[in-house]
């Protein structure tokens, strides 16, 4: 009966508050239920609101709370239901004038994405949602979107092995972000995937627990710098004090339903029990990682296999489109012709030409597709010349490049043969380690070349010189 009652006080309360909230109220209360890890509430209260803002013609508390739901549904992993949410969202926001709502829209999109491994169209989300906060009022919820869009991009860097992307995206977080502890907890994990500057690792650990006390932050805050803490102890073999941290953020994460951290921390506990010859235990928590692991991934096939059709589905209306207006001016054109007999003539030839323009679209999408391929293994030939260090690789780069390689030495004619090669290899996206594989030299040396080419090219401190090379 009590828990009857608390239900239905519950239902009640959800529903005073979402018909007298405005979107910005119903935004506040969102995030100081996600902060706690409260997401039944986080649910209850915007499936409620999104019900009332439809029946009273409100698209931007559709929007919001579209976005919201589909925030919460992509953290319990349901990426598939999240990007179904946001599609709702996007329709809504067509109607509307609201930058700080479209970059959200773009950052959850990202967030999905990136969960799913598609780091590359994440970040062209992100820099989609730096667009729309550039033209957006600076408000706490904009620079807390511009601060989503730093930590993203900065993961997303990190997977996609961008070392210069990754220092950038360092530079600017601190910079610009201070007081956030997670911009901390993302240098200590740069140091520990390093193994290396383990006292470092401490300090911005220490640093990030202060603020996330002082910021009253999430608890996924805490959470992060408690996993951190035992893979700080793992890496020093300290296995029973690394074990009372993973010990420590389990609870946080199974309370706020983190699927991919519950993962992680399943799978560091049962490598803990392992280390410590606790053979019973390991196993135990190899049976929660595999079969928790085994859940989210179909998950994720099934969400990949979405986004994937419907990138195919944008394709295809694409298609249908340049269709529709070859048949519209074909349809023009005979519209001008007097007679029966003349209009099925030219209804005919209608067909005819829209056949031919069919055959000539799909002879374009077939030289398109054999084009692909050409440059797929001009690449491949390019990317083992450059390791082989072969004297033909330039002359090569200009032809696979001839725009990029003409502008680049018609507009830096002071540049030495040396430079050019130098950055061909930052045009094939090659890591620092690589560069210095080809040419001979330390990681470090690769860095101060980087370091020269920006003086002389009067380049900013602050630009990633690979990303000035992709833009060129």
């Amino acid at each position: 009966m009590k828990k009857i009652l608390s239900i239905f006080f519950l239902y009640f309360y959800v529903q005073f508050y979402s018909q007298n909230y405005t979107p910005a109220k119903l935004d506040s209360i969102t995030t100081i239920c996600k902060n706690k890890g409260e997401y039944d509430k986080v649910f209850q209260y915007n499936i409620a609101a999104l019900q009332y803002y439809k029946e009273h013609d409100n698209p931007e508390g559709e929007a919001l709370a579209n976005i919201n739901i589909a925030n919460a549904l992509s953290t319990f992993d349901e990426h598939q239901k999240s990007l179904r949410y946001l599609d709702e969202a996007a329709k809504q926001l067509k109607l509307i004038n609201n930058n700080g709502l479209n970059a959200r829209l773009c950052n959850e999109i990202a967030r999905n994405y990136a969960f799913l491994g598609l780091y590359n169209q994440a970040n062209i989300q992100l820099n989609k949602s730096i667009d729309y906060l550039k033209h957006a009022p600076d408000t706490k919820e904009n620079r807390n979107s511009l601060f989503f869009v730093y930590i993203w991009k900065w993961s997303n860097f990190e997977d996609l092995k961008l070392p210069d992307s990754i220092n950038a995206m360092r530079k600017k977080g601190v910079r610009d972000f201070p007081d956030e502890p997670k911009i901390y907890v993302r240098i200590a994990e740069q140091f520990l995937s390093k193994k290396q500057h383990l006292d470092s690792v401490e300090y911005y650990l220490n640093k990030a627990s202060v603020l996330a006390v002082k910021n009253n932050s999430s608890l996924h805050a805490f959470g992060a710098i408690a996993t951190r803490r035992g893979n700080l102890y793992t890496l020093k073999k300290e296995y029973t004090k690394a074990l009372e941290y993973y010990q420590e953020s389990l609870p946080i994460y199974l309370k706020i339903n983190r699927g991919a951290d519950i993962i992680n921390t399943y799978k560091k506990i049962y490598e803990t029990y392992l280390a410590l010859h606790d053979i019973p235990k390991a196993n135990e928590y190899l049976t929660k990682y595999t079969e928790l692991n085994d859940s989210i991934q179909s998950g994720e096939r099934k969400a990949v296999a979405s986004v994937v059709n419907n990138f195919a589905i944008e394709q295809e209306k694409e298609k249908n489109h340049l269709y529709l207006i070859i048949a519209v001016i074909t349809g023009v054109a005979s519209a001008s012709l007097a007679g029966v007999f003349i209009i099925r003539k030219r209804n005919k030839r209608r067909d005819q030409l829209l056949e031919e323009q069919k055959k000539i679209i799909t002879e374009k999408i077939r030289e398109t597709d054999q084009l692909k391929k050409k440059v797929d293994t001009s690449l491949n030939d390019l990317g083992k010349m450059a390791t082989d260090n072969s004297p033909f690789f330039i002359s090569r780069f200009k032809e696979v490049y001839p725009e990029f390689y003409e502008k680049l030495t018609s507009q830096y004619p002071e540049l030495t043969s040396h430079d050019l090669k130098f950055i061909a290899y930052v045009r094939l996206n090659m890591t620092n380690k690589e560069i210095g594989q080809c040419t001979n030299v330390t990681v470090r040396a690769v860095e101060t070349k980087k370091y020269r080419l920006k003086k002389k090219l009067n380049l900013p401190s602050d630009l990633d010189l690979g990303t000035w090379v992709s833009e060129l």
